[in-house]
């Protein structure tokens, strides 16, 4: 093992959490990968990925990669300082998350202990958002609902006409709004990428109007 990584075993060098930056509720299942590392840890990443061969770019879980927990919390044990570049995505959930990078820097105290890094990802959600409101009026269409043509993403406004359907696939969809003695209103856009968002506004007519 190289000789300028001093390890202290069973530490934490560098912790986190991931959560969804939509509604600040913790992603568990998200996978934390180190994408940029010093020399020193990337030495010991060869080294420690012989005894597995082919297997090693299967691991869920290797000291360069790790899931979040149900609470969406991380962590990396027994890395050297340096600086680290690290990423976080939703693998699980197709494209309904954008990635994130985020840098982190493992240094130590004047009496040698691990100043532990401490990394938050907010994932940004693929979504569409906006407000319903009715012709003629500016109060907002409260519990209209909203859904994506041709797929299970719905949700409902709020009191003022607030709406937000997160976990969407990228591409060109279509949007439906209706509400109770309202016409149904539609809107085709388009979201281009994972983490990618669009704000739609709806004016609903009346039925008899």
């Amino acid at each position: 093992m190289n000789g300028d990584w001093q390890v202290v075993r069973r530490r934490v060098a560098i912790a986190g959490c991931v959560v969804d930056a939509g509604t600040g509720k913790p992603l568990a299942s998200a996978e934390v990968r180190v994408v940029a590392m010093p020399q020193t840890f990337q030495k010991w990443l060869q080294f420690a990925a012989l005894p597995y061969g082919e297997r090693w770019s299967k691991m869920l879980e290797r000291p360069d990669r790790t899931r979040t927990r149900p609470d969406g919390l991380f962590y990396f044990m027994d890395v050297p300082d340096g600086k680290y570049g690290l990423q976080a995505a939703m693998p699980g959930s197709g494209s309904r998350f954008g990635k994130v990078e985020e840098p982190a820097t493992v240094s130590r105290d004047a009496e040698g202990n691990i100043k532990m890094a401490f990394v938050k990802f907010a994932l940004p959600p693929t979504l569409v958002k906006g407000r319903v409101a009715g012709a003629g009026q500016e109060a907002g269409v409260a519990l209209a609902r909203v859904r994506v043509k041709g797929s299970g993403e719905r949700g409902f406004t709020d009191s003022q006409g607030h709406y937000m359907v997160a976990g969407i696939e990228p591409g060109k969809r279509t949007l439906l709004v209706s509400a109770q003695g309202y016409r149904t209103e539609s809107q085709i856009f388009t979201l281009k990428e994972p983490g990618d968002s669009q704000t739609l506004d709806f004016t609903l007519k009346r039925e008899n109007g």
